[in-house]
Order: structure tokens, then C-alpha cells, then sequence
């Protein structure tokens, strides 16, 4: 039921763009814009925010609030006990924006689900956002995104023999510096938990050059000659993020320590893309 339910709901959203086979998104136009749980300005406050410029899937809307599928950097919470290897074990469970059931439903997932998880927090399991949730964002800060335009026909041009000149010789390009590759531990997932000794979410700004790290992390990192030192792990939008690989940034967001992990992880709030880096 829940699945022609979120059926429905996409093929409203996706009746505009139905002849290009493009999925229905919406743009935000204001800065850190809150996430809701529900369509009204009483439902719960999702910690993260919406950037301007981003894009996120249109699902449908009401009263001034549009329901948009939850992207990557969303993270959900179900109860451990719940959950074997993955799998949704009782008949229902219910999905949850925070740690504790002091927190909203956001989604029902039925027995023999699988969910993607993502770190554990006292008896609590983070997890992806599952298919068929959704968050809602205030429409007055959104903008749909108009389908492309098809492709004009182009009238054929004459065929005009090339004049065939002599090549000029390529000037020798100097070899770009190696991208180290990934390590044994850096391509298995990682899994976070919070450091309850350690100060959570400060405030900070730190600037390097963006690489990827463990699935569904990234991290910036010092170059000094041919060594690279890494500064923290980061974690953003990875359409985002994707975009931003191997280039010197300065990231702004909050800090947060994990167990057994030596760096720090930044939740990314803001982005310079032009920083002055000195070594």
C-alpha cells in the first residue's frame, strides 16, 4: 500500500517532465533553508539545512510546503533491537528523525526491509533516508526546475573539403602530480559513533584539497611536496561534493569526533571554493 501510495505521489511530480523521462526536481533559493518533518511551521526541525542551489526531487505539495525526497546527507534513526544484519525484523518499525522516540516518524518500514546503515548512537541506528520518505520544505524558498527543451532539428550543411595543413608539433605538457588511491580501509564503510568524551558540533572553518575517503565520506587533506596529510573527514551533499574533487576549498560547518577515528568529521555548511592555501 505504501508503495502505490509514494507512486501516486511521484506521478504527480513527475506529470510536468513526463515526455522528456526527466525525474521532477525543485531548486532552493534561500540560504540554509529549514527541513520539516511535516507541511507546517510546528512540524520537527531536521538538523540539517537546505543550500541555495540545490536540487532535490519533487514529490508533491500543499498549503505552501512541498514534499521533496530526502537526499544522501539525511540521516534517519531506528531502534537496534529492531534490526538484524540490516533487516527490519517486526511487522512495522517505525523510522524516526532523531535518536529516540521522542523524535518524529518519518517513514513505517515493514518487516524484511533492508536499510542502509550508517553508525549507532546508545541503542539507536543511523541509517539512509529508505525509499518512499520524504521531508517538506517551505515552497516560498523553492523554484521548480523547467524541463529541458528538446533539441532543435538542425538543417544539413554542405559538405566543404578541409584544407589539410601540416601539424604543429604539441607542446610537451608536464605530467600531472598522482592522485594517491584509495587504502585497503578506506574503501570499506566506516562506521561512526560518537565520541561522548570529546566537545560535539563547534563551529569551525577549515581549508585543503577535497578527496575521497570511505563510502559516503570525503576528506580534506595538507599537500607538502609529494606527501599528503589528511586534516578531517568530511561529509556533504555528494552531488556536491563530486564536483569539488581535488580542488582547494574552504569548508565551514561543525565538528564532530567518532570513535576510533583520529580526524575529525565536518558537517558541511558552507563552501569557499577559492581559498588562499598556504603550506
Amino acid at each position: 500500500m505504501k508503495f502505490i501510495l509514494f507512486t501516486l505521489f511521484t506521478a504527480i511530480g513527475l506529470s510536468a517532465t513526463a515526455q522528456t523521462n526527466e525525474v521532477a526536481k525543485v531548486k532552493v533559493t534561500g540560504d540554509r533553508v529549514s527541513l520539516r518533518t511535516g507541511p507546517d511551521i510546528n512540524s520537527e526541525l531536521l538538523p540539517d539545512r537546505a543550500m541555495r542551489g540545490e536540487e532535490l526531487v519533487f514529490l508533491n505539495k500543499t498549503n505552501g510546503w512541498v514534499a521533496v525526497q530526502p537526499p544522501n546527507y539525511i540521516d534517519f534513526w531506528v531502534a537496534g533491537e529492531y534490526v538484524q544484519n540490516g533487516i527490519v525484523v517486526p511487522a512495522k518499525l517505525n523510522i524516526r528523525s532523531g535518536p529516540s522516540q521522542n523524535y518524529s516518524v518519518v517513514f513505517v518500514a515493514n518487516k524484511g526491509d533492508a536499510v542502509t546503515l550508517r553508525g549507532e548512537f546508545n541503542e539507536w541506528i543511523k541509517i539512509a533516508p529508505p525509499l518512499g520518505s520524504k521531508m517538506w520544505i517551505s515552497e516560498k524558498y523553492t523554484e521548480m526546475i523547467e524541463p529541458p527543451k528538446p533539441e532543435p532539428v538542425l538543417e544539413p550543411v554542405p559538405v566543404v573539403e578541409p584544407v589539410v595543413e601540416k601539424p604543429k608539433p604539441t607542446p610537451a605538457l608536464k605530467p600531472r602530480p598522482a592522485i594517491p588511491a584509495l587504502t585497503e580501509a578506506e574503501r570499506k564503510p566506516l562506521l561512526l559513533v560518537l565520541d561522548t568524551n570529546k566537545k560535539q558540533g563547534i563551529y569551525d572553518e577549515i581549508s585543503g584539497v577535497l578527496r575521497r575517503a570511505n563510502p559516503g565520506l570525503y576528506k580534506l587533506v595538507l599537500i607538502v611536496g609529494d606527501l599528503e596529510e589528511p586534516i578531517c573527514l568530511v561529509r556533504g551533499n555528494e552531488d556536491q561534493m563530486d564536483t569539488l574533487l581535488n580542488r582547494p576549498l574552504l569548508l565551514k560547518g561543525k565538528l564532530f569526533w567518532a570513535k576510533d577515528v583520529d580526524i575529525p568529521i565536518l558537517r558541511v555548511e558552507a563552501i569557499n571554493k577559492n581559498p588562499i592555501l598556504v603550506e
